[in-house]
């Protein structure tokens, strides 16, 4: 294999502000001590996305030329002082660009100077992502840095200036970078959506550069970066001004963005320190300097080229302005045109698992794809963190080429990267690329195997008649982050082994590698290093594709080998959809007068479940690639309802055995979130109040599901928290640990009374405490109902078993935690968001405060959802009380785009923070912070269903789903159809705006944008929703229960589905009402039944599991259900 070995970084400056470059003068980062101020560490192979633009000014538009880094006119060079400087030099113009630090501050000198005969007409625009935390905390996720990024715009002498502080602590406290220029700024931008836009994906130009002005607008986003436009300047010929743009870091900016910013004397006087460049001498560097290629697209396709592709029947099509957008059709198969990208923020993405990724114990293959030629990326065996061979996608609009795997194709004696297809399409293991280009077409497809932790890339070309030379290019990371670990590779023919040395990876899977298999093309390869590494960062394939090959990855460790062996698409393909099928258990419904809405269930119901697949067991997604591991809470929900609704029991048996034995011994309560393979003994010890009560609650649901009174017997390890998180020696039972658990919550009452403390927060992470005050003194009202279910729960299911002394005391503690509630955490009739114990120095109580309630004076929030809709689930309202708080949500917080966390957001001031954390520090109106997290919408449907109010269930029921989501809500901006998003987000620029014109959320005036994408417990609780509660099909130790809540205005309801494994098809009529079985008929035959208790309605009807199971046949069974 030839090795290409790149050329030694430089930096300029020192340890408190540092910019590398590597060998081509190519930005790299700037750090300040542990900060790293930019938003990405620009790899080598790549062009920074920061530069200085110099934009001249020419009939009908601009000629624009970066003016560092790349472009084919440019020199570097390294000055006596240690700084760089470009020299771009054309026919009409010279600029010399130099890089110089002093203290916290850098400094861009800019020095136009005309060439021309002609006057010279022409501005600058600066562009810098800014990231501003800690390294770790970057390259865990960028996006996430980005949210908590608040932007202040201020005016000087100079015009514009932009303070961005990072409002989320970091370990020198929040810094506050200042950038600016010492000469006239007109115009700004703040993230880079805004300059780059989102055609960018497309085009590969930044929008920004080809306008007359930049926005000056803020836009609290999720791409950091900065963007100053100085006033148009004229030069006469021989004539040269100079600019000078800067940057100050403070590396601890107290309480707020709010303060003014440094002096423009005080900035000058900094850059007055440095030595003019005029004096120093200079060597010229043996740079590379390649203008960035285009990418190469795919052609547009016409409709009927789309009609061959994809057959004549499209569902769910999204048009836009006549031009079709995407559609599904075939077994959901999705697909995205190209045209849809230009309306998306968010670039249509897959995530693929091998088929074994129904068994979180076993060793399981994922990767990520994106449309944009993203062919495969963060590809692991194993852990989704840790064990990664491919790079992450870090940059969302597709500026890094080199990330993850590429294909390159030779155009005209160059090569050009695959960029935007002409269609893709994605099934639940592949995604599939259609290039129409050179008079034919190129398909790329990449899929997983539908049982072994493998993965294959086929390139197949389809009427292009010539040969084509092609490379694909590997970025390797083997271990977390790029450049933490180093890789080995040798080749054995057609097989390329990848090795490495990584310090985790060596403490806890020392055997894994992985392997590379090339068949259908014979190829040379080359390595490409890591700069002052003997590692290698990149693989190349080169070849000459004549009509089909196949790249295949598998992987290796002490208990499996799929190296070198190769899969045919069609057949995994069909399989892993089996697979699925057979999870769901073949379910399919039909409404007789709504089959629109029915197929929208069916299609969102398979590809929830695949959404519901990756965040139990190759825990990640599309935005938050970071992962890997179970949140307590989530894992409780998420993968254990989604086993528990499809009757998949062992699987949630596993689930509760795994969680349990991550419960702390020292204290019996749990991590905030655990991994739990080999890496296991890294997780979050800190915790929210209500962790603890999740696992007894998703327990308590087995128990009265399976009557399997057994699991309390079986024996597990604790985790010990004080000894490096491992797992003790001795197992004990079950039943101890549930013991000890209660033991917390005991342990963890507010002095006084019998209810719980708040702690770290409970599900709102964005109301997480201030202070310790609160978390000792305040009480959540969510959490303690949520309590109430579980307790009550297992003191039902203990009932005549060995344990019902222990019940009778769970009992207890519910009936006084109960009193309590309705005592302190109801005022006026109406329950608070939380109350705190206001304590004297003595710890005496000087008064309660109801706060997220009518009479709350201080946050200005009188209504918070969460302890509303859960007081109704778990029954602990009484009827009236149900009523009225249901009155209140639909009144105040429901909205078109689905329900709202609280009737009003927390005041965001900057960063000041007063009362809780993430609500009040988050720039970004984005997740919960936008207060529509669609986990919490999905419970109110589960509150409605528990009411039986069917019209305002399925009024509710499609706004969160993404298949054809305008149909059902007008304000929904396009979004990728396939993918569940974890929260619905009005479309204001920031937080200040978004607080004053709340009401048009409402009033549907305001645009709503999809969220982060497909990793969460969502899409699990989501399928158990529409199979237990609005299917109402449910089962109840020895009994199955039937308690449909269906509108009539849909019609006769036919279900396909299984019950102990015997085919049924649900029939549900709707003759006297929405709910509560009148009569049932298995196969013509009358079924006997009871009616279940519900607090609010008449229950549904309760069956003999066993008489059912006689008359069920292996064949077809018809149980007609008439309400």
């Amino acid at each position: 294999m030839h090795h290409i070995q790149p050329g030694p970084h430089m930096s300029v400056g020192s340890q408190s502000l540092n910019l590398t470059f590597n060998a081509d003068g190519v930005l790299g980062a700037i750090r300040s001590g542990r900060l790293m101020v930019s938003l990405f560490d620009t790899p080598d192979s790549e062009m920074a996305i920061s530069n200085v633009f110099l934009r001249v000014k020419s009939e009908g538009g601009f000629k624009v030329t970066p003016l560092l880094f790349f472009n084919n006119k440019i020199e570097t060079f390294k000055q006596s002082d240690g700084s760089l400087q470009w020299v771009t030099t054309t026919e009409d113009f010279e600029a010399v660009v130099s890089i110089k630090t002093v203290d916290h501050a850098f400094f861009y000198d800019v020095n136009i100077t005309n060439l021309s005969s002609q006057p010279l007409t022409y501005d600058l625009i600066y562009g810098q992502d800014v990231g501003l935390a800690d390294e770790g905390a970057v390259k865990t996720n960028e996006l996430y840095c980005s949210q908590y990024l608040d932007h202040q715009i201020f005016e000087n002498e100079m015009g514009y200036v932009v303070c961005s502080r990072q409002n989320l602590p970091q370990f020198s406290g929040n810094p506050r970078i200042q950038l600016g220029s010492l000469s006239t700024v007109v115009g700004y931008s703040t993230d880079g959506f805004q300059f780059f836009g989102k055609e960018f994906k497309l085009t590969g130009e930044a929008v920004a550069l080809i306008a007359p002005q930049l926005e000056n607008q803020k836009y609290q986003y999720e791409m950091g970066y900065i963007a100053l436009q100085t006033e148009e300047v004229t030069l006469t010929a021989d004539s040269s001004k100079e600019v000078v743009f800067y940057g100050v870091i403070t590396p601890n900016f107290p309480k707020s963005n709010s303060g003014e910013p440094l002096e423009l004397d005080e900035i000058a006087a900094k850059h007055a320190q440095l030595t003019l460049s005029e004096e120093m001498e200079r060597e010229p560097l043996s740079c590379v300097h390649k203008p960035k290629g285009a990418y190469l697209q795919g052609e547009k396709l016409n409709k009927e080229e789309i009609a061959e592709l994809f057959g004549d029947t499209q569902t769910f099509a999204d048009v836009k302005d006549g031009e079709l957008l995407s559609f599904f059709y075939g077994d959901n198969k999705y697909v995205t045109l190209p045209e849809k990208e230009k309306h998306l923020e968010r670039m249509t993405g897959h995530v693929i698992a091998s088929g074994n990724n129904q068994d979180y114990q076993q060793s399981i293959m994922s990767s990520t794809h994106y449309i944009s030629g993203v062919f495969n990326s963060q590809l692991t065996l194993g852990n989704t963190s840790f064990n990664k061979l491919l790079g992450v996608c870090r940059n969302p609009l597709n500026q890094f080429t080199h990330a993850g795997q590429r294909v390159w194709v030779e155009v005209e004696g160059t090569y050009r990267v695959l960029g935007m297809p002409s269609a893709y399409e994605t099934g639940q293991n592949y995604s599939r690329w259609i290039y129409k280009l050179l008079g034919g077409y190129l398909e790329i497809v990449s899929f997983s195997s539908a049982q072994n932790p493998m993965i294959q890339l086929d390139i197949t070309k389809h009427g292009i008649e010539d040969p084509l030379s092609i490379k694909v290019s590997h970025q390797l990371v083997f271990g977390n982050n790029e450049g933490e670990g180093s890789v080995d590779i040798v080749r054995g023919g057609d097989l390329f082994t990848m090795t490495g040395k990584n310090e985790l990876i060596e403490q806890f899977m020392p055997q894994l590698s992985y392997g590379l298999a090339v068949s259908g093309i014979d190829v040379t390869a080359e390595t490409i290093g890591r700069a002052d590494s003997d590692s290698v960062e990149y693989l190349v394939l080169n070849g000459s594709l004549e009509s089909r090959c196949s790249i295949a990855i598998g992987g290796k460790t002490d208990a499996l080998d799929t190296t070198a062996q190769f899969m045919a698409f069609e057949a995994e393909s069909d399989q892993y959809q089996k697979g699925i099928q057979s999870l769901t258990k073949g379910f399919n419904v039909d409404f007789s007068e709504d089959n629109g809405n029915s197929q929208r269930i069916n299609t969102c119901l398979n590809w929830f479940t695949h959404n519901a697949l990756v965040h139990y067991s190759t825990p990640h997604g599309l935005e938050q690639y970071s992962g890997a591991a179970w949140g307590t809470r989530d894992v409780s929900q998420g993968p254990f309802e989604l086993f528990m609704s499809m009757q998949e029991y062992a699987k949630a048996k596993a689930v509760l055995e795994e969680i349990y034995s991550h419960q702390y011994q020292e204290t019996g309560t749990w991590p905030q979130w655990f991994m739990f393979d080999q890496y296991a003994t890294i997780q979050q010890e800190e915790a929210h109040g209500d962790i603890v009560v999740w696992p007894l609650k998703a327990l308590a649901d087995y128990l009265n599901t399976t009557g399997d009174i057994s699991i309390l017997n079986v024996e597990l390890p604790y985790t010990l928290a004080e000894e490096g998180f491992v797992k003790s020696e001795s197992s004990f039972t079950l039943m101890h640990h549930v013991k000890t658990q209660v033991q917390h919550m005991l342990d963890n009452i507010v002095p006084g009374t019998s209810l719980s403390c708040y702690g770290d927060g409970d599900w709102d992470d964005t109301l997480q405490p201030a202070n310790q005050s609160l978390r000792e003194n305040m009480v959540s009202g969510w959490t303690i109902p949520l309590t109430l279910q579980a307790l009550k729960g297992m003191y039902q299911a203990l009932q005549g078993s060995v344990h019902q002394d222990y019940a009778a005391s769970l009992m207890e503690l519910a009936d006084k935690m109960e009193s309590d509630y309705h005592h302190y955490l109801i005022k006026d009739g109406v329950i608070a968001g939380f109350i705190h114990f206001d304590r004297d120095e003595e710890g005496s109580v000087k008064q309660i405060e109801h706060l997220l309630h009518p009479s709350d004076q201080k946050t200005g929030i009188s209504y918070r959802l969460l302890p509303a809709s859960r007081s109704i689930i778990s029954e602990v309202f009484d009827p009236e009380m149900a009523s009225t708080h249901m009155d209140i949500i639909k009144q105040n917080l429901v909205h078109p785009d689905g329900v709202r966390l609280m009737d009003k957001m927390a005041e965001y001031k900057a960063g000041k923070q007063s009362y809780f954390k993430r609500a009040e520090l988050a720039a970004n109106l984005g997740r919960e912070v936008g207060l529509q997290y669609c986990h919490a919408h999905i419970r109110f449907i589960e509150a409605l269903c528990k009411l039986g109010d069917a019209e305002a269930v399925f009024d509710n029921l499609y706004k969160i789903v993404p298949v054809g989501i305008q149909d059902h809500v007008p304000n929904a901006e396009l979004r990728q159809s396939n993918a569940y998003f974890s929260s619905s987000d009005a479309k204001f620029n920031d937080r200040p705006t978004a607080y004053d014109n709340f009401d048009q959320v409402k009033s549907g005036e305001v645009a709503v944008k999809g969220g982060w994408r497909i990793y969460s417990s969502g899409p699990g609780i989501y399928v158990n929703q529409l199979i237990s509660n609005v299917f109402g099909v449910r089962f109840a130790q020895n009994d199955l229960i039937l308690d449909p809540v269906i509108s009539p205005r849909v019609g006769q309801t036919k279900i396909h589905f299984e019950l102990d494994e015997k085919p049924v098809t649900l029939v549900i009529d709707m003759v006297d009402g929405s709910h509560t079985p009148k009569s049932i008929s298995i196969n013509g035959e009358t079924v006997p039944f009871e009616l279940t208790e519900n607090r609010y309605r008449s229950g549904g009807a309760k069956i003999s599991r066993e008489w059912l199971l006689q008359r069920l046949s292996s064949e077809e069974n018809t149980l007609h259900i008439s309400l």
